[in-house]
């Protein structure tokens, strides 16, 4: 057993640990996509131009849950400031984008002072979604993560970028304004001088709007990894040579937001 990090536990809460009251949790919030499509159908898959996207049911359908569970307790009260803030966040970035405006100025916004309540909020919101991703992934549970998702700690140790999503901006040169969500999945960075890995990043992108937001691990995050995770270290330094023997355009990328 590690200090910063548990084994990834199947029916157990994703943030707190908990094995009562599992409940699940969307990958992209239901709200944000009847928003965003409304009544229209949906479709989902990777529009890479090889992969056939398929039908979704709706924005409750079980294909936009994460598989990783959730406590009710975290799902609702824990999180809910959280889930509440990003919307009022994400529609002061949506509304300083279609002005021409760099949406981060939302930040610049008297409620956004960094370290008040609101502010910590926000990246609460995106501490939740990575979380879920290390979960969907197998990987061990980031306990400094969870416990900032849930309002233990203060301490934000989460990283935010904000752009237009380049999927988005490259169907809209073809097709013009159109509807769009997507995520990220996980992504671990890995080092090839310690032979660790560096952080867990992913992204979520609503209409034009992407956000990119990343947790990075100090040198001894890396070591317990290796030394008492070592089935996941496995899998990353095999990810890590296939990516020298088969390396990401400058194109893909850009896409992936590395």
């Amino acid at each position: 057993m590690g200090i910063l990090f548990e084994p990834y536990q199947v029916e157990s809460c994703c943030l707190c640990g908990s094995g009562e009251s599992l409940t699940g949790e969307h990958k992209i919030k239901a709200s944000a996509l009847r928003k965003i499509f409304g009544k229209d159908a949906m479709f989902i898959g990777n529009f890479d131009g090889e992969s056939i996207p398929r039908l979704a049911q709706g924005p409750k359908s079980r294909a936009f849950h994460f598989s990783a569970r959730m406590c009710s307790l975290c799902n609702g009260t824990r999180t809910q400031a959280a889930d509440h803030e990003f919307d009022r966040f994400h529609a002061l970035v949506f509304s300083f984008l279609s002005e021409g405006r760099d949406p981060s100025l939302a930040f610049s916004l008297p409620q956004y002072t960094s370290g008040s309540e609101d502010y910590l909020n926000v990246f609460r919101y995106f501490a939740k979604l990575l979380c879920c991703h290390v979960a969907e992934s197998c990987c061990p549970r980031p306990l400094e993560a969870c416990e900032f998702a849930i309002g233990q700690t203060k301490r934000n140790i989460i990283f935010l970028h904000i752009d237009v999503d380049p999927t988005y901006e490259a169907y809209r040169h073809k097709l013009g304004e159109h509807r769009f969500a997507a995520h990220g999945g996980l992504i671990v960075p890995f080092d090839s001088k310690t032979q660790n890995p560096t952080s867990f990043r992913s992204s979520i992108s609503l209409g034009p709007v992407r956000y990119i937001f990343w947790v990075r691990f100090e040198a001894i995050a890396g070591i317990e990894l290796r030394a008492c995770h070592y089935e996941f270290w496995r899998k990353c330094e095999a990810a890590y040579q296939e990516a020298l023997k088969n390396p990401l355009s400058d194109e893909q990328r850009h896409r992936l937001g590395i």
